[in-house]
């Protein structure tokens, strides 16, 4: 007997790519259960990104309701979802998904559920018992500060494969967006899974790993490719094999017809929504990445004004597209700042501060290409700060930070300073001082949101003019 595993992972709102893979999976499941054979359908999380107009208009219903569409018996939250969602909208999601959602490590507190997330679920299918489970990242930060509890995956994974076992399941399935190193480590630890569907670290392989008796595979991302598992059971359905290979999507291939209907039906109200005037603007804001400019000093201005710190530091690569003249409607603010970061609130050193400053004025820093954790941009950037200047010399032709002034004074090596920042400065590997940050704490309005409610303010324009580097 063979069980047909479909799987999808990181979408990330490539809609039109979505869409053509919908078809070609449709036709697969179509053929496979026509021979007669057990066919089940997951998706791996990070089905949306806030960086799509489309789903910033419709928080995510869009998404879910294409994949309703397509059909899939199974869908675990990734990151995108349980990271930038609000809370309060994770029911509708869940409920319109049409499916079992997977939460095995989600939970309210360390004691209650989410009522519309399952810990594990058992599909029967031709008399064999099937469990299955999902797991999420293990971001106990940010999560705490949505009030959610996000629980040791390995701890739960084990919960869940005894409580399958129980329930006399034969084959044990894994729906994880945890990563292909931390899958590798979930299999070791824990025994008794027969395969791990993988995601999150957007990996293209090209047939299943093996890990402690378990196979892992994850076949890419962008809806440009989907996996297909076999597994082959025995007499007594157990697993005696897994294959694993991805499946290419055709992306100049036709949509599939009912996520196509989904999709225009949802245009009137998405259209309504990104035409909203969010300010008008008397000149233009230019995107700018080798110096600061007067876009990403508002940007940095509204997140000093907003939380408590000693002063901002953000990156002009956060902004995509420059504004013009004239009115700018949501749509226009999503194309200029697309990147679904959060502000942070950290801790660092007048030292560590010195170093990070001194690097971001060299053009190998700000003309690098960003990449992971978040950002969906183009280069780094320059750095931008609000609450500081930066007096700038110049050394063998290469710029050097002479001085840096917090509100007038002088840079103390020695003081820890609480510093206005976002998610990609802090876990991206380019500036190694934030790494090593301490005290942080989550703000729960993304930076855009701040910038979206607060650029319209009285001054802001005059004030984001005055310059925060000066050269000597």
């Amino acid at each position: 007997m063979l069980i047909h595993l479909l799987h999808v992972n990181d979408v990330h709102s490539r809609l039109e790519s979505y869409m053509r893979l919908g078809r070609q999976l449709r036709h697969m499941r179509q053929s496979l259960a026509a021979a007669g054979d057990i066919v089940l359908t997951f998706d791996l999380g990070d089905l949306m990104d806030r960086v799509r107009p489309e789903t910033e208009a419709t928080m995510g219903l869009l998404n879910v309701d294409m994949m309703a569409g397509l059909g899939v018996d199974g869908w675990v939250f990734g990151n995108n979802e349980g990271l930038t969602i609000p809370v309060a909208d994770w029911p509708l999601l869940a409920k319109r998904s049409q499916t079992v959602v997977f939460g095995t490590n989600l939970k309210r507190d360390a004691h209650a559920d989410f009522s519309f997330f399952a810990d594990h679920h058992v599909y029967e299918q031709q008399g064999v018992r099937i469990g299955v489970f999902g797991l999420t990242p293990h971001y106990e930060l940010p999560y705490d500060m949505l009030g959610v509890k996000v629980l040791n995956p390995f701890d739960r994974a084990a919960t869940a494969v005894a409580a399958l076992n129980a329930r006399g399941c034969q084959v044990i399935i894994c729906l994880s967006h945890l990563g292909r190193r931390t899958d590798h480590q979930l299999a070791s630890e824990v025994s008794g899974i027969d395969v791990i569907l993988g995601s999150h670290t957007h990996e293209f392989m090209t047939a299943a790993e093996w890990e402690n008796g378990t196979a892992i595979f994850q076949p890419g991302k962008f809806a440009h490719v989907f996996g297909h598992t076999v597994l082959t059971l025995n007499r007594e359905s157990r697993v005696t094999d897994v294959v694993s290979q991805p499946v290419p999507v055709d992306l100049h291939g036709q949509y599939d017809g009912e996520m196509a209907s989904v999709y225009a039906a949802y245009l009137p109200r998405i259209n309504q929504v990104l035409s909203r005037s969010v300010v008008t603007l008397p000149e233009r804001l230019p995107v700018v990445y080798e110096r600061e400019s007067l876009f990403a000093n508002m940007m940095a201005d509204v997140l000093y004004d907003e939380f408590a710190g000693d002063f901002s530091v953000m990156m002009t690569g956060a902004l995509n597209a420059s504004l013009l003249p004239g009115i700018a409607t949501l749509e226009h603010l999503l194309g200029a700042c697309p990147t679904p970061t959060r502000p942070l609130v950290l801790g660092l050193t007048g030292a560590e501060l010195y170093t990070i400053f001194q690097q971001g004025v060299q053009r190998e820093t700000y003309m690098r290409h960003g990449i992971g954790f978040g950002f969906r941009g183009g280069r780094i950037g320059y750095l931008v700060v609000s609450g500081a200047t930066i007096e700038l010399t110049v050394a063998d032709d290469q710029p050097l930070v002479k001085r840096v002034l917090v509100q007038g004074e002088p840079l103390d090596m020695q003081r820890t300073y609480r510093v206005i920042t976002c998610e990609y400065l802090w876990l991206s590997p380019v500036f190694t001082p934030f790494r090593q940050s301490r005290d942080v704490t989550y703000q729960a309005p993304l930076v855009r949101e701040v910038l979206l409610a607060r650029m319209q303010e009285k001054g802001r324009l005059e004030r984001a003019r005055v310059p925060r580097y000066i050269s000597s």
